[in-house]
């Protein structure tokens, strides 16, 4: 068994400190609702979104027997957290692999490969394992971040029907493909275990509006998850008015068009003033990489550009979908036309698999990637001058869906 850990945090909305272990808060309804896990910290750098868990779970705590389901508020990266850091060694959530966790899950590790955040894995997946496996789903996942650079609320997710759903009344901007170009985090591995799975950036770091704007998600998050109902929610309008005003009424949908990752070693030093979702030039200069200047292949918005000392993704460039292309990628998905995916040019199934689509660079045309995103196959690896475009397992439901 790991030892247990409590830290102290002070909390700047409140003016006082506060003790946060692993499990902040664990508080069950009745039975015949979903299982919502609420994730704070996995970066410990940011801290407001473990002050909000502790602020709102005190209050559903009291109107607990309100409750349908389950609700569990976790703590991520502890030690990092304690020393308000993003992460001691390694980035604890680009470390989801399916093999990794299944090592964590299995203690499977040399003595030489504790680091802190192999420690903090274990721990915190034997916690959501454990509830996992002894609860029946609808399964949610809430993880609350924030980011370097001044931004308004917004939400990131693998797109699939089920994610679109859940956030599809939350007034903020989403964000879609952020899968194709992270590394394995968490919401990545638990959406392809057929759950809803979704990351709010509540704002700034350590900035008490990101405190505030996490607590209004939380409270929608347990609406809309079906954990209670609007109006057993206290001050339920005023949370989503506060989100709407702090997005500046922006609840438009993106997709991630590229992004700019830093290898270890590199100097990577980003252009100043740049916040999220400010329009940019192709040609206009943004970052500087090796002391070479980085500029935007096309015209669109900067995303999460990157203004702290650790971390590899340098920036995101993205752009607004129109909301009848999600209406005919929905539609399309319904129907099952994937299945006529092999019939483009330069594009054939991986192994006979529906799930899998090989694309040839040199022969597919621009709208394969096109038509490919609207089908959901947003996941990709490359191999040689192939592509492999991959969809998740989960769209419309997970297996234990009701």
């Amino acid at each position: 068994m790991l030892k247990k850990k409590t830290i102290t945090l002070f909390d700047f909305t409140e003016g006082h400190a506060v003790q946060i272990s692993r499990v902040i808060a664990e508080i069950k309804g009745k039975p015949s609702g979903p299982t919502v896990f609420f994730i704070g910290g996995m970066h410990g750098n940011e801290p407001t979104g473990v002050l909000a868990l502790k602020h709102v779970m005190r209050e559903v705590e009291r109107l607990q027997p309100l409750l349908r389901g389950n609700v569990y508020a976790l703590a991520g990266n502890l030690t990092a957290l304690e020393r308000g850091e993003r992460f001691i060694q390694n980035d604890l959530n680009r470390v989801w692999h399916a093999d990794q966790v299944e090592r964590a899950k299995k203690r499977d590790f040399h003595p030489t490969e504790i680091i802190n955040e192999v420690e903090e894995q274990i721990e915190l997946w034997a916690k959501i394992d454990n509830i996992m496996q002894n609860s029946t789903g609808p399964f949610f996942f809430v993880n609350l971040h924030t980011t370097s650079v001044q931004s308004v609320p917004f939400v990131t997710m693998s797109d699939t029907i089920m994610n679109r759903k859940f956030v599809s009344k939350i007034p903020v901007p989403i964000v879609l493909g952020i899968e194709e170009y992270l590394t394995e985090p968490l919401l990545s591995y638990v959406n392809e275990l057929g759950c809803v799975s979704v990351a709010f950036e509540g704002g700034q770091h350590s900035e008490a509006a990101s405190v505030h704007n996490h607590e209004a998600m939380i409270w929608l998050s347990l609406a809309y998850s079906g954990a209670m109902k609007q109006i057993e929610i206290p001050g339920f309008r005023k949370h989503a008015e506060h989100l709407k005003l702090s997005t500046e009424k922006n609840s438009a949908v993106y997709e991630i068009r590229s992004r700019l990752g830093i290898e270890p070693g590199q100097m990577f030093q980003m252009m100043p003033g740049f916040v999220n979702f400010q329009e940019i030039k192709q040609d206009q200069p943004l970052a500087r990489l090796d002391g070479k200047t980085v500029r935007a292949e096309e015209d669109g918005m900067i995303f999460m550009p990157l203004y702290q000392a650790q971390g590899s993704d340098g920036f995101f460039t993205i752009r607004k979908i129109r909301r009848f292309w999600l209406g005919v990628s929905y539609v399309f998905r319904r129907l099952k036309l994937f299945r006529l995916l092999r019939f483009l040019p330069g594009v054939r199934p991986f192994m006979d698999s529906d799930e899998t689509m090989v694309v040839n660079t040199a022969v597919a045309k621009w709208y394969s990637t096109e038509i490919l995103h609207l089908m959901g196959y947003r996941r990709k690896k490359k191999r040689g001058g192939l592509i492999l475009f991959m969809r998740r397992k989960y769209d419309f439901k997970g297996p234990r869906n009701r």
